[in-house]
């Protein structure tokens, strides 16, 4: 077995003088480790400590069999001191490195060996009186006797600082919480928390959607005070620690489980992660560092927007809390629609309807545009169903106004139901007329006037 196998607590006094090691044969041999001196042999260990006031040393010793693993060794004591292996003028960077050390040694989730829970427990209660001035004064004036009632003894696996005993196994930057400074200690969130962004709809009409146009209308959102410029405070009031979390920001909540120590850490429910609470509010915005104010905003709509656009309004929105910066006005766009023209992404789409005269002959009819009344020009032997196009009179592309959409117009022929007399037979001639150039004879039937009960199909 080696030295190195065994696991040995310092002593308390630092300054101890140290006898020469004896002789030993070649099987074994010893070390001197603060103050306690260690011999080990092929089946033994024999663990001597002395004092400089006396001569004689004690010595204990175990047997262990060489082909297991060596089991915890150390010394118990009633000394917190000489528990966590410091001096009595160690300070409280010193007592705080040494639980750690410890901690991270013997913690139960750590250590599975025979008693390293009972360990544990004792480094805890002797971290629990040493880390607090208070208790180390009474612990060093008065002893064990002096903490007794406010210490939780053996009895407490978990006495000590939950934030110290997360900090010993992750170590002091915690990456994981966003928002939250490197470490716990006093050190707060430095991160501000941005406002809220708003929403508002405003419905246009088509032309406006089109062509583009400047709206206004009254805003109701969050600013930052103007008294306390945001801290919530009465100007001259100082903030106080937090009570709930010490100043942390975090608070941490730490259960023993079957399955181990569980610890979970959470934002301040009383500060918000602040560390501080204001201790006199400022009478304006009454602590929230935020008042709601009125304001008339003006957006310019780019021709060209459809339904469902949006637009953003840069840093309109609620001014964020602490004094953090605002939010975004976003405002969304409904596009009211107008009879007879529909809209195909930046094409226009309308149906025309004209008579079966204007079909055959041609002719020029008035179409209702974006920009007005327009005419259109109908060939001569249009047919039904037909497409004409006014070129670059449909809607201008988005963030483009330069390219602009055509309006179609799609031809559609109304045949009458009834005609007059003269018209039947001016049609009828023009129907000979058409059967002599073809060269086609037909008859057609004489057509008797349809009573007021009889609907033409």
């Amino acid at each position: 077995m080696s030295a190195a196998a065994l696991s040995l607590l310092p002593s308390s006094s630092p300054h101890l003088l140290f006898p020469p090691s004896s002789s030993s044969s070649s099987s074994s041999s010893s070390f001197v480790l603060g103050g306690t001196h260690l011999r080990t042999h092929k089946s033994f260990a024999s663990l001597h400590s002395w004092s400089p006031s006396s001569s004689s040393s004690t010595t204990s010793s175990w047997k262990f069999n060489t082909k297991r693993r060596v089991g915890i060794v150390f010394a118990a004591s009633g000394d917190y001191y000489a528990t966590l292996g410091v001096p009595k003028s160690a300070s409280s960077k010193e007592i705080k490195t040494a639980y750690r050390r410890l901690a991270r040694q013997y913690h139960p989730d750590v250590n599975k060996q025979p008693g390293a829970t009972e360990k544990f427990k004792e480094i805890s209660a002797a971290y629990e009186v040493l880390s607090d001035d208070k208790k180390r004064a009474l612990y060093d004036q008065y002893g064990e006797a002096g903490v007794k009632s406010t210490v939780g003894g053996s009895s407490s696996a978990y006495t000590t600082n939950p934030f110290d005993l997360f900090e010993t196994f992750f170590g002091p930057s915690m990456g994981g919480f966003g928002g939250m400074d490197a470490g716990f200690g006093t050190r707060r969130r430095s991160t501000v928390t941005k406002g809220e962004d708003i929403r508002y709809d405003i419905t246009l009409e088509f032309s406006e959607a089109i062509f583009g146009v400047e709206k206004e209308f009254e805003l109701s959102h969050l600013e930052t005070c103007e008294v306390c410029t945001g801290t919530g405070g009465k100007i001259g009031s100082k903030m106080r620690i937090c009570s709930t979390c010490g100043g942390r920001g975090q608070v941490m909540r730490t259960e023993q489980t079957p399955f181990g120590l569980f610890s979970q850490v959470s934002v301040c429910p009383n500060c918000g992660g602040d560390g501080e609470v204001i201790s006199e509010y400022c009478r304006k915005c009454s602590g929230e560092g935020r008042v709601r104010v009125k304001k008339n905003i003006k957006v310019k709509v780019p021709p060209g927007v459809s339904t469902g656009s949006i637009l953003r309004v840069a840093r309109e929105g609620d001014a964020g809390p602490r004094g953090g910066p605002p939010g975004d006005l976003y405002v969304y766009l409904d596009v009211e629609e107008i009879e007879g023209i529909q809209r195909d992404g930046i094409n226009l789409s309308s149906t025309v309807s004209i008579c079966y005269l204007d079909a055959i002959l041609g002719a020029v009819v008035k179409v209702n545009t974006v920009e007005g009344i327009a005419t259109l020009q109908i060939p001569p032997g249009t047919q039904p169903g037909d497409i004409l196009v006014l070129a670059k009179k449909g809607a201008p592309k988005l963030n483009k106004p330069s390219i602009r959409g055509d309006h179609i117009f799609t031809i559609k022929v109304t045949i009458p139901n009834r005609i007059s007399a003269t018209e039947r037979e001016l049609l009828e001639e023009l129907a000979l007329l058409n059967n002599t150039t073809t060269r086609r004879s037909r008859t057609r039937p004489k057509v008797q006037p349809a009573s007021p009960l009889q609907t033409v199909l």
